[in-house]
């Protein structure tokens, strides 16, 4: 993460990325850790926010004003400041596998952080506004960027449950066990418009489908270790994509994108057929990331895709963050 230290009077620009997470690994708990997983944060999509302080508490967003206003008011009862003024210039459309919501506590954290010279770090902020309660990919590529690989919760000492960060409070992020640059390859990002899992929904899901067993944990290692993270250091995208496909077809990726319906399946299977090295879903999804030999064409095939479905749909072309947040003074 970039950044300097500002006085009080400070406007601050906040720029930061997405995150895909690729997998949970091990949703059983067997040997003492729950939770684990592995993603990248990417440029777009991003929130692009300017802060300054206030006498109160002000939000200007299309999407974000009360959950930013929140965020804000549970910083404020807890490092007691008169108020922050913040002005959305760019969003993360919520709930679509991007880790909005990580994003967005701690861009908001990090604001109030620097405004009000409280030198906290990443993980005293993420604490601070309850995030990494499953995954800690979205606070480490908040920080550094790149692709990361986290070692989930002890369990059940630490975390006692398989519940997602939303519903795990108190919990401290788990760590990062290790963090790679990403290759500089163009990516493409494909959003069918199809449901989003969220909420009660996604919790009824953990509560009833977990654990899992424990040969997901394995296989899922197996491909993270000797597939994936070679890949990663080599540059080799095409034993990446393949390895991404790999881990759409069974355990609790199954769950994620069998909980979306047949469409989201339908994508990603078009996606493979029609050029793309690999295809895997983002967390709940529907994004969906895809990696290609001719990014450009198979970007035009899936719009002409995503124009048939009967809700359509939309893609971009953007690539990995290997840098993390920049926040810096403005003026």
């Amino acid at each position: 993460m970039k950044g300097e230290t500002n006085s009080s009077r400070d406007l601050i620009h906040i720029t930061t990325p997405s995150r895909l997470h690729f997998s949970l690994i091990d949703l059983n708990g067997q040997l003492g850790r729950i939770d684990g997983g592995f993603g990248l944060a990417i440029n777009e999509p991003k929130f692009e926010i300017l802060a300054e302080p206030a006498d109160e508490v002000l939000v200007e967003s299309i999407n974000y004003r009360e959950r930013a206003t929140s965020i804000l008011k549970k910083l404020q009862s807890t490092y007691q400041f008169p108020g922050i003024k913040l002005q959305f210039n760019s969003e993360i459309p919520t709930h679509c596998g991007f880790g909005s919501g990580t994003q967005l506590s701690l861009g908001i954290a990090s604001a109030v952080n620097m405004l009000c010279d409280l030198n906290l770090s990443i993980t005293e902020l993420a604490i601070s506004v309850g995030r990494g309660g499953t995954s800690g990919i979205g606070i480490a590529a908040f920080e550094r960027g790149g692709f990361i690989v986290d070692g989930g919760h002890k369990y059940p000492e630490e975390k006692s449950s398989f519940l997602p960060s939303s519903a795990a409070e108190n919990i401290s992020p788990p760590p990062i066990l290790l963090r790679y640059d990403f290759p500089d390859v163009p990516l493409l990002i494909v959003l069918p418009n199809c449901s989003r899992i969220y909420g009660e929904a996604e919790l009824e899901l953990f509560r009833t489908l977990c654990p899992q067993p424990t040969s997901v944990a394995t296989r899922l290692s197996h491909l993270l270790l000797l597939q994936i993270l070679p890949a990663v250091i080599e540059k080799d995208m095409l034993s990446f994509g393949k390895a991404l496909n790999a881990i759409q077809t069974f355990g609790w990726k199954r769950v994620e994108i069998d909980a979306q319906g047949a469409e989201l399946q339908h994508t990603v299977d078009f996606l493979k057929e029609n050029g793309a090295l690999g295809a895997g879903v983002s967390s709940w999804g529907p994004a969906i990331c895809a990696i290609s030999e001719d990014i450009v064409k198979l970007k035009q095939k899936a719009e002409t895709f995503l124009s048939s479905l009967p809700n359509g749909g939309t893609c971009f072309v953007t690539c990995a963050n290997n840098t993390g947040a920049a926040i810096r003074k403005v003026g």
